[in-house]
């Protein structure tokens, strides 16, 4: 009988003195080759704590626009290897407490805490996780950290610089009304304990100006009266409005501008991605303030420490002056503010 010229695959094994493997090997080699190789490891999804005062309303769909969008820059994506804990006092301040605690307890790996009443409620639910702030006016006169350059602490991120920025915008209110001596402000009563710090500058600022601020009362919630907020400060015979730095303000900034208007009211605000009719907004880019504390996030997740994390000043600022609602205020807009103004709205 002729040999076989063509050696089978046993054969071919047994002359390299190789076993020819089982079916079960040669399963897992055919299985290795369809897919490119052994499986990827699976990308560790990192949990954040995200505690808000509001969660609706165009300032917050802005903030959490950059916020989203820092973290994004930085490698995370919710639902790919990021998972937000997210929740929402809705304006009620007594709520930012707890719901602190069930964040905390929910073991995240970073607590986003961005203004002042949610840092103050982050910090007492706990001293372990890291927290990241955003527009919290002065971290160090708060004890949340040493210093600006070397926190030393769990807390770090953005600091709206507001101490400067305060008496600004009352300087440029003066400018804008010369007359106006009787300058009234928003405040939210719930809000005082946690936001006395800007409320002291505010008025300190006022005082040197020669101004006299007068409070007037607007509660945050879902059901807040933006008529009837305007309409007395209209019976404080104030002669314009500024408003106090403070979160739950920011949330209606919009709205009360526009009521401003209608009852032909000055009006200067801090938020310029929602200038309206605002007869003047100057303060920092708040898009860009959420984007960077996303960073700060991102860097935390990487394995960076707060305590060795600079807290950062904001980095863009916006003067936005409105000639149609200067006109209708019969206000005539002094060069020297067109000069220096980013945006005049005709």
């Amino acid at each position: 009988m002729d040999k076989d010229p063509i050696p089978r695959p046993a054969a071919r094994a047994a002359a390299l003195r190789i076993p020819w493997p089982g079916a079960w090997a040669l399963g897992l080699l055919l299985a290795a080759l369809a897919y490119g190789g052994p499986a990827p490891a699976q990308e560790r999804v990192a949990r954040v704590g995200w505690l808000t005062l509001q969660q609706d309303g165009r300032y917050e769909e802005i903030t959490a626009r950059g916020f989203v969008a820092g973290l994004r820059e930085a490698g995370f994506v919710e639902g790919r290897n990021l998972e937000f804990v997210k929740r929402s006092a809705d304006g009620d301040l007594r709520r930012l407490g707890p719901l602190a605690k069930e964040i905390a307890a929910a073991k995240v790996d970073v607590i986003f805490a961005p203004a002042k009443p949610m840092a103050d409620a982050a910090w007492y639910a706990s001293r372990r996780i890291p927290t990241v702030i955003a527009t919290v006016t002065d971290p160090v006169r708060v004890d949340y950290a040493v210093s600006l350059a070397r926190p030393g602490k769990h807390i770090t991120g953005v600091t709206t610089a507001n101490a400067e920025l305060i008496g600004k915008r009352l300087q440029l209110l003066t400018e804008l009304v010369p007359g106006a001596k009787r300058i009234g402000t928003f405040i939210d009563p719930a809000l005082l304990d946690s936001c006395s710090e800007e409320v002291d500058l505010m008025e300190k600022s006022a005082k040197v100006l020669g101004l006299s601020l007068v409070r007037i009362e607007v509660r945050a919630g879902k059901d807040i009266d933006i008529q009837a907020a305007m309409q007395r400060a209209v019976a404080a015979q104030v002669q314009a409005v500024v408003t106090a730095p403070m979160t739950s303000n920011q949330d209606i900034t919009d709205r009360l501008a526009g009521q401003a208007a209608l009852q032909r009211m000055p009006f200067v605000h801090d938020v310029p991605q929602l200038a309206g009719d605002a007869l003047a907004v100057y303060g920092p880019d708040f898009e860009d303030i959420y984007r960077r504390a996303g960073h700060y996030v991102a860097r935390i997740l990487k394995g960076e420490k707060p305590a060795e994390m600079a807290i950062e000043e904001p980095q863009r600022f916006r003067l936005i002056v409105n000639a149609r609602t200067a006109r209708q205020l019969g206000i005539a807009l002094p060069a020297a503010v067109l000069l220096r103004a980013d945006e005049v709205i005709q």
